[in-house]
């Protein structure tokens, strides 16, 4: 088990670096290292033990699991008290040395000092009001009063020099000031939450976040800002993407079968809205492979002709699809089967995607960075959801930071050996052993990236790996390019006594006259997904 898991992390690390979009990597359950010391593999019911988890005053170092049962053993670790009310700002609990946060009228009050230096500003008491100063704001809060001056030191901003209202009043208990935590947090720019688990408000910076993290990734970030042409607002733009997946599977009885998969898509898109229509065409063997597989989980002995000929339309119904999504949040999806289901014709399905996420979607593509994409998907509710960025932000490290490069005349370039991917598998925890077992599956291993000064991207992989044991001789090879908007991939994978398969993807874009739709076409009829599914 430990060579196949060493072959398929292998493998997702040759096509993680050939896909440079930086959506934030799902956690891994693994063993990990802290201070040299190996540690071992959590799953969630565990209880976890501290030694397992403290990561030094850097913050955790391993990747946390992500339901942990012993709540006050992982707070304790991440540098919180058991059993009191804690703040966390930017992933790192505050301290709080003689005077604990508490829950006053429905609100959590905590002690001013404390919470301003974390927030790098700096707390006085004079004339028996408190003065706050940080992130370019000076609050002077009076103990008794729901009002607070609030005063912009870092320029002119609606509502300098105006008293605030509070929705409940600083006081004095025990020689110290306590401020509610949300009021101060959000006026001072941050994002503030709660994890009630964890008895813990949670207040993110996420400027500032992304801002420390691209400090490490700025070669990956010129290769993010040269994923797209810039949009211009009033400019159209058409974005067409071809693909073709063939697989062949080996049968030295029967005959080998051969198996096809065809992509095409256009999009055409503007600031405000974007339409496209797609095609996914499957070889006939295919269908019939997965109409006998749905049959086989769906109606195992049941009326198998009813499921297939639901199957059938939905597989005929990928060859003609269309999307519409709007800046606003609105969108439509169309696809043949959609008829058959709400039983008329041209139906359309309505989907509310929400604000925020339809503006990420419109964002420039320049603007999304590794840091900005990986505190983007952070829950200002979860204390394990924070706290895991940085054991993400190390793995990343490790594998794209700035200092795995090397650069000569105008290009940068990290190249991947054998000995790199053993000195991971080293610090995720694997025995001499087990490394020497893995070293010896391979019989050739190397990744390239290339990355010019305008984030022209250039990857190109070879892994091939020995029979062993239980697992069957693979040779992967592969070749990705991008430049502006323009990118190719071309892959094959062979494995011994099984099958082979390639892989080829093309994207082309630029501008044109045509505008895309920004609603169905009138007449449609457009339904709720909610109803549709759930009639």
């Amino acid at each position: 088990m430990k060579k196949l898991f060493a072959l398929l992390l292998s493998l997702a690390m040759a096509l993680s670096l050939a896909v440079p979009a930086f959506a934030a990597p799902a956690p891994v359950d693994g063993a990990y290292t802290v201070d040299g010391e190996p540690v071992p593999t959590y799953t969630p019911g565990d209880a976890i033990p501290i030694s397992g988890i403290i990561g030094g005053a850097d913050g955790p170092t391993v990747i946390i699991p992500s339901e942990p049962t012993d709540v006050n053993a992982f707070k304790t670790a991440l540098g919180g008290v058991p059993g009191q009310i804690g703040v966390m700002v930017n992933g790192v609990y505050v301290k709080f040395p003689d005077a604990a946060p508490e829950v006053a009228g429905g609100r959590t009050m905590v002690p001013v000092r404390p919470i301003v230096e974390a927030l790098e500003g700096k707390a006085n008491m004079a004339d028996g009001k408190v003065i706050c100063e940080a992130n370019g704001v000076r609050l002077t809060f009076t103990p008794g009063s729901s009002e607070v001056l609030t005063e912009y030191t870092g320029g002119e901003r609606p509502g300098d020099g105006q008293l605030f209202p509070m929705d409940c009043a600083p006081y004095i208990k025990g020689g110290r000031t306590y401020v509610p935590v949300r009021f101060l947090g959000e006026i001072l720019g941050y994002e503030v939450g709660w994890d009630g688990e964890f008895q813990t408000a949670v207040l993110l910076d996420q400027d500032a976040l992304a801002a420390e993290i691209d400090k490490d990734f700025t070669i990956l970030n010129k290769v993010q800002a040269n994923q797209g042409v810039a949009i211009e607002e009033g400019k159209n733009y058409q974005a067409d993407v071809k693909g073709n997946l063939t697989v062949t599977a080996f049968d030295t009885i029967n005959g080998n079968k051969t198996y096809t998969a065809n992509l095409t898509a256009k999009q055409i898109f503007n600031t405000e809205a974007a339409s496209a229509q797609m095609s996914l065409k499957l070889s006939d063997n295919v269908k019939d492979e997965l109409v006998k597989l749905l049959i086989s989980a769906n109606a195992p002995e049941g009326d198998t002709a009813a499921v297939s000929e639901q199957v059938g339309l939905l597989l005929d119904g990928l060859e003609d699809m269309e999307l519409i999504l709007t800046r606003k949040g609105l969108g439509w999806f169309r696809m043949a089967c959609l008829d058959e289901l709400a039983g008329v014709d041209n139906v359309w399905l309505g989907l509310d995607l929400g604000a925020e996420l339809s503006e990420m979607a419109f964002a420039q593509t320049g603007e999304t960075t590794v840091g900005s994409a990986l505190t983007a998907v952070l829950d200002k509710n979860s204390v394990i959801s924070v706290a895991a960025l940085d054991a993400t932000v190390k793995m990343m490290a490790t594998l794209y930071g700035d200092d795995t490069f090397t650069t000569a005349g105008g290009v940068s370039t990290r190249t991947i050996g054998v000995d790199d991917l053993m000195a991971l598998y080293e610090g995720m925890g694997l025995e001499a052993g087990d490394l020497e077992e893995a070293k010896a599956a391979f019989k050739e291993y190397q990744i390239t990236m290339k990355v010019d000064n305008k984030g022209k991207v250039d990857v190109t992989c070879t892994v091939e790996t020995a029979a062993q044991a239980g697992v069957p001789a693979v040779k992967l090879t592969m070749d990705a390019k991008q430049d502006a908007g323009n990118a190719t991939l071309n892959m094959s994978l062979h494995i011994a006594n099984l099958c082979e398969g390639k892989l080829t993807l093309t994207q082309t874009w630029g501008t044109t006259t045509d505008t895309p739709e920004d609603q169905p076409p009138e007449g449609s009829n457009v339904v709720e997904a909610g109803a549709l599914l759930n009639p």
